[in-house]
């Protein structure tokens, strides 16, 4: 269970946020609420997945990226600069090697946001493809 709770918890969020995208792109493309076509729900049902899927997707990928060491050094260089205006503090780390053996420790699983992302925008080709092909 605690395997599937980060997927889970994860879809839930990117369908909350897909759900009102949906009712506020509907309520402003349909001026009559009986003109209803299965060309403008499918554009509607594209949209609103695509919104979450690229969010949690591009959340995994620069968490992915930070656990690979991409933003280190930028992360250090704010560190230390914040260290110069504390009074009678030494700093945390000494150097660059002591900061990023410390940070080893705490990688962040990300691999569930990046799965759910993308089967997000999967959806949402497949609701793309409906609209075109409708």
């Amino acid at each position: 269970m605690k395997k599937v709770l980060p997927y889970l918890i994860s879809a839930v969020i990117g369908a909350a946020v897909a759900i009102l995208i949906m009712f506020a792109s509907y309520k402003i493309h349909t001026v009559a609420p009986v003109r209803e076509n299965a060309r403008e729900i499918m554009g509607i049902l594209s949209n609103a997945f695509l919104v979450p899927g690229v969010i949690l997707a591009g959340i995994g990928l620069i968490i992915f990226a930070s656990n690979g060491g991409a933003f280190d050094m930028l992360a250090f260089a704010v560190i230390r600069f914040f260290d110069l205006f504390k009074k009678d503090v030494k700093g945390k780390y000494k150097d660059f090697y002591e900061y990023r053996a410390a940070k080893k420790d705490r990688e962040y699983k990300t691999t569930f946001m990046l799965w759910v992302g993308l089967a997000f925008i999967a959806l949402a080709v497949i609701f793309l493809i409906c609209y075109y092909n409708v």
